[in-house]
């Protein structure tokens, strides 16, 4: 095309000349030169079917990796049998705690005075009937643990108010009886 003696206006005419015919070569294929090939003509896939044949090679076991296939099977199989035998402990559980979360459901939004009166009070004679063997303040203890805990279910936004009250309480008759002579 060019040679080294032209000037570069015509090597830069030449080139310019030649980016146009690649990129008018899809309408006029007739017109290219024998080396070039139009862009609809060039082959999407390799022709040559490369087939890559694999050999298996087995893993060689690790030590103590035997055993521990034996432990996690013989686990498997008892778990399956444990499972087997508590069915019924199983399905027993999943309906009491249906239960106490439909009543916790029941009693927490619930406006009514009632059932949260009722179940703070189930709760104190729970205490009490634990406290019936036990002497002195523990009998008390058992009680009231009783009804505070209802009481805290029933009422979690007043009970965490009161129990921060309390320690800012104790906190301050803590730093008074420190200063005290």
């Amino acid at each position: 095309m060019s040679t080294d003696t032209e000037p570069l206006v015509t090597k830069i005419k030449n080139f310019g000349k030649s980016v146009f015919t690649l990129a008018t070569a899809e309408k006029r294929s007739a017109e290219l030169p024998p080396q070039l090939v139009a862009i609809k003509d060039l082959p999407i896939y390799n022709e040559k079917d490369k087939s890559i044949d694999y050999k298996f090679v087995e893993k060689e076991k690790l030590p103590l990796e035997h055993e521990f296939t034996t432990i996690r099977y013989a686990i498997l199989d008892s778990y399956e049998l444990f499972a087997q035998r508590f069915a019924i402990v199983d399905k027993a559980l999943t309906k009491t705690k249906n239960a106490v979360v439909a009543t916790d459901d029941y009693i927490r939004n619930e406006w009514t005075v009632l059932p949260k009166a009722a179940a703070i009070t189930i709760g104190g004679m729970a205490g009490f009937v634990l406290g019936l063997r036990r002497y002195g303040i523990r009998k008390f203890i058992y009680s009231a643990g009783g009804l505070g805990t209802m009481a805290a279910f029933c009422y979690p936004n007043e009970t965490v108010d009161i129990v921060r009250t309390g320690v800012a309480h104790a906190k301050r008759t803590y730093e008074d009886f420190k200063k005290s002579p």
